[in-house]
Parts: structure tokens; sequence; C-alpha cells
């Protein structure tokens, strides 16, 4: 599909990028997503919610670095999504080598740029690009336990102004919240059979951890908690 089914300015353009689910007009399904490989592919929902744009969607996966291309085939890779309209981006393993053990972690790019009416093709305008992107999740076949327990088994301990945090599951743990007594902990993630250190205030004071998780559907998982040695 050529990139003629809509017409861009060629200056003053912007990229933005957005980690929720509307790209400019564009209403993204999902928050995450995860990739059972019990299946052949997952799909990924995308609706323009504008009455009159039509927007240009472009999508790829990389494996974190902004660059490398993850072992995926998203399908299509750029079509035109007209207004008021719906349509799913397929998304299929490609068959290279990933781990089996544990999850393994890869990231959805969906960029969104707004058509030009023709009465506007000469003039000069700002135009923005809008830039999602998704955590996607590889989940192997027969992984042991839940995501739920690798969040509830999470283990903590603290080395001088360090917070060392332990994940011995087989899937990634996203945090929702992570608090040391009362205070909040700045913490991303910890992936599977791994660990990570964060740094703490000198004046932190905390005995008690207690943290949610992010689910599989977006939302954050019951709270757990447990004291520090």
């Amino acid at each position: 599909m050529r990139i003629s089914l809509l017409t861009l300015p060629l200056y003053f353009l912007s990229t933005c990028i957005f980690s929720t689910s509307y790209a400019g007009g564009v209403q993204i399904g999902r928050t995450r997503i995860i990739y059972d490989a019990n299946k052949k592919e997952v799909a990924l929902p995308l609706v323009n919610k504008e009455k009159e744009v039509p927007w240009l969607i472009q999508s790829w996966i990389d494996t974190g670095d902004g660059t490398t291309r993850g072992p995926f085939i998203v399908t299509p890779p750029l079509f035109r999504l007209d207004p008021q309209k719906e349509q799913s981006l397929r998304i299929a393993w490609s068959g290279a080598s990933v781990a089996q053990d544990r999850e393994s972690l890869f990231y959805m790019n969906v960029r969104t740029i707004p058509a030009t009416a023709k009465e506007d093709q000469d003039k000069n305008m700002l135009r923005l690009i809008f830039k999602t992107r998704l955590k996607l999740f590889y989940r192997p076949k027969d992984l042991p336990e839940t995501p739920l327990d690798t969040c509830k088994n999470l283990a903590f301990s603290i080395d001088a102004q360090r917070l060392h945090i332990t994940n011995a599951g087989s899937y990634y743990s996203v945090f929702d919240s992570l608090l040391l007594g009362n205070s909040r902990v700045d913490a991303d993630m910890v992936g599977p059979k791994s660990s990570i250190d964060i740094t703490l205030p000198t004046s932190h004071n905390g005995k008690t951890v207690s943290w949610r998780c992010i689910t599989d559907y977006g939302n954050a998982s019951e709270k757990f908690s447990t004291d520090l040695r």
C-alpha cells in the first residue's frame, strides 16, 4: 500500500509519544499485548473516532532498543483507516528463536498520521504524528504458575540505600504501585528469573513493602505486602 493514500505535509511535522490507548483520533483497543504461543496470532483493534479525518496507520514491533525488529509479522503494516471505521492489526510470530522457559518482552509501535485536505495541501500547517508504544509479552506454552503467582512471590530486601527485588517466576511483573512504608518507590517492572536494584532516598525508614502488579487486562492486581528483613 502506498503512502499516497493520504497526502501528507512535507514540513512542520511534530512527533508525540503517548502511553495511553489513544493516538490522535485513533483508539487502540489495548494498553498491552499478550501473545499466547498456543494461538496462531493475536489481534489489536483500532478505531478511527474522527467524523471526517482519515488516518494513515503504520505499525511494527521492536526488541526494546527502538531499532531492532522483533520476531513478529504485523498485517497490514501500513493502511488507511477511514472515519468511524475499525480495523484490526494481526500479529503473528515469525517462528524465530524465542526463550521457551519464560516470557519475552517486545514493543508494539503504532504510528498514526492524519490526512490533509486537498485545499490545504499548499499551506504551511502544523500536523501531529502520534506514536503509541505498547508492551508485547510473548508467553510460551506450559509455563509453571501464573502471572499473579509471580507477582505475589516477588522477594524484597534492603542493602544500604538500595531496594533489591528478585523475580524467581516465569513472567514479567509490571508494577502498578510499589510502596516502602508509606513512601512511593519509582519502579517499572522486573523481568522473569532476574532482579533489579532501586536506589532509595537517605531518609527512608520503611519496614514493610507493599505492591500491586498490572494484570493481563491492564488493571491493578490485589495488594501484596511483606516485611523487610
